[in-house]
């Protein structure tokens, strides 16, 4: 008996001294956190870059989320996925972003579901239709795969699903599990950045105008303080108070000093995204005639891209691999009938790879395009963002543009001839001054000079149309940049510009975090059917038999040491 009062006291003393070690403990590490991930892709861990703008929300940051609600398994791993980054982007803004998932459709009927659509639609959320089976039967049901983010008096919208060409539904809620940390951390930076960088759209050369670079503009408007910049008419000193410059669809040709003035600037750190045409084509030109020939531009440019590392080739890329244009196809009561037919002149290019420049976004839409050669030269590193499909091919200068092309049904085989054609290209490493044997400092000492810069960077795409937006003229209207008001149909092109800045010019490094990956680990549908009646007994009796087993070897044990 005294024996079994000693083993009681001393257990009871062990466990107080449990309790008080691990007060000690938690009192201790109170000051300190941190967060340990155990999977292996770090889905649960932020980037420093999303760190450090949570830790800029110094005020209380509401997002509602409209993701609640009776809907399939794929859209409640999406749903658990935004509240578990929701909660890891509140710890490092010391509980500042608070959320809350709200289902906008609870008790509303027909009308009232329209109208909640309509007015979140307004807001910028973008509804989407999914089906949901219950008792055995399938039905459709709208959801709102979005949030509203409400900071400082100002509300922004965040899309969650990002929709994909001809990607299964896993694979595209996969994909928006990938970009949560991206999206939810630019929507941060629209909404802490108090000063933004400088950015120059050049202007002296026929570029494109503001009315065709108008809604590329407001989206980089959200990040950067977007200016027109006439390069004729400023010293070169100048254009090194922008972190970047986009040169968009130049006509006229350049002067050896505003080349200087270009040159100077990318030697000095400065950041180009060169959006060049080598053909003559406008749409506008089969208005008049069902039929033209495409004339060269003389930019004037050649020589300094190809010093750089590339060659925007004369010709024009087909592919069948493209996007529709409407053709005139006869007359029903009096009026003009109209078609939609493929316009292999328009490629639309699926982006490859995993750049973070172009990793998970939609297809890209050119109009026009050109090929691009890239010239050897170890110092500089060449990465392929876009190239046509397998199914494409280059067809000289001048390039016969026929509106009957469209109404013929082309061999497929006539277009696999060479493969992949370039279409855009980063380039990254030592870039030498197209004038280093040519200028003599002697003459200009007021204009100081650098033969060359060894970590640079700059993107060469082969279309300048690609972040020009469709304008209805008799109305003004602007549409969305890479939407396409024939086909209503939606292309990334706005995402793609704004990844190419952020790549070149944004130092926080968010770009960045949409190289992360997430494995979609799937069940083999096939054998789960199968074995679904074993499984079920499994997971029900082994528990039972584990939980027996072990209460019998705990009786043994016990009747052994104190029988």
């Amino acid at each position: 008996m005294k024996k079994i009062k000693n083993i009681k006291s001393q257990s009871l003393i062990e466990l107080c001294l449990v309790i008080i070690l691990a007060f000690l403990l938690n009192f201790v590490l109170s000051n300190y956190f941190f967060r340990i991930d155990l999977t292996k892709e770090n889905r649960f861990s932020l980037s420093n870059a999303s760190k450090n703008l949570a830790a800029k929300v110094v005020e209380p940051m509401y997002v509602k989320v409209y993701l609640e609600g009776e809907f399939p398994a794929d859209f409640k791993r999406l749903q658990r996925s935004v509240k578990e980054m929701l909660d890891e982007f509140s710890v490092y803004s010391n509980g500042n972003i608070q959320y809350e998932f709200i289902d906008p459709f609870v008790d509303a009927n027909d009308k009232k579901s329209n109208d909640i659509i309509q007015e979140l639609g307004g807001k910028g959320l973008q509804a989407t239709s999914v089906q949901v089976k219950k008792d055995d039967e399938f039905s459709q049901k709208i959801i709102i795969p979005g949030a509203l983010i409400l900071y400082k008096q100002r509300e922004i919208p965040l899309n969650l699903l990002k929709g994909q060409f001809g990607a299964a539904p896993e694979e595209t809620i996969n994909s928006s599990i990938e970009l949560l940390e991206y999206e939810i951390a630019n929507v941060l930076r629209k909404s802490v950045q108090t000063k933004a960088n400088k950015l120059a759209l050049l202007r002296g050369h026929g570029e494109l105008e503001k009315w065709d670079i108008a809604d590329g503009r407001a989206e980089l408007e959200l990040f950067y303080d977007v200016e027109d910049l006439d390069v004729t008419q400023v010293p070169p000193q100048t254009l090194n108070e922008y972190v970047g410059i986009i040169i968009a669809k130049p006509t006229i040709p350049f002067t050896d000093f505003d080349k200087f003035k270009i040159d100077q600037y990318i030697m000095n750190g400065g950041k180009v995204l060169w959006l060049m045409e080598s053909q003559s084509a406008e749409m506008d030109s089969l208005m008049k005639t069902n039929m033209f020939f495409t004339s060269s531009f003389n930019h004037n440019l050649d020589d300094i891209l190809f010093k750089y590392g590339v060659r925007i080739n004369q010709n024009i890329v087909q592919d069948l691999q493209c996007e529709a244009i409407p053709i005139l196809s006869g007359m029903k009561d009096g009026m003009p009938q109209q078609k939609l037919l493929p316009w292999v002149f328009y490629p639309v290019t699926p982006p490859s790879g995993v750049h973070p420049i172009i990793k998970n976004i939609d297809h890209i839409w050119f109009q026009f395009a050109s090929s691009i050669d890239t010239i050897p030269n170890s110092k500089i590193k060449k990465t392929v963002l876009l190239q046509s499909s397998s199914y494409s091919r280059v067809v000289p200068a001048p390039v016969r543009i026929d509106l009957e092309i469209a109404r013929l049904n082309p061999e497929p085989e006539l277009f696999r001839t060479g493969g992949n054609k370039i279409l855009a290209v980063l380039l990254e490493g030592e870039f030498n001054s197209i004038f280093q044997y040519r200028y003599d400092a002697t003459k200009n000492p007021e204009l100081p000079f650098k033969e060359k810069i060894e970590n640079g960077k700059m993107i060469v795409v082969s279309d300048g149309d690609i972040i020009k937006n469709q304008r209805k003229k008799t109305t003004g209207e602007i549409f969305p940049l890479g939407f396409n008001r024939f086909t209503q149909q939606q292309f990334g092109n706005k995402r793609f510009l704004l990844n190419c800045v952020d790549y070149l010019c944004d130092e926080s490094g968010i770009i960045e975090i949409r190289s992360k990956e997430i494995t979609l680990r799937q069940l083999d549908k096939a054998k789960v059917k199968k074995e679904k009646k074993m499984w079920q007994l499994v997971n029900i009796a082994v528990p039972i038999v584990l939980v027996l087993l072990f209460g019998w070897m705990n009786r043994l044990i016990r009747n052994k040491k104190y029988a």
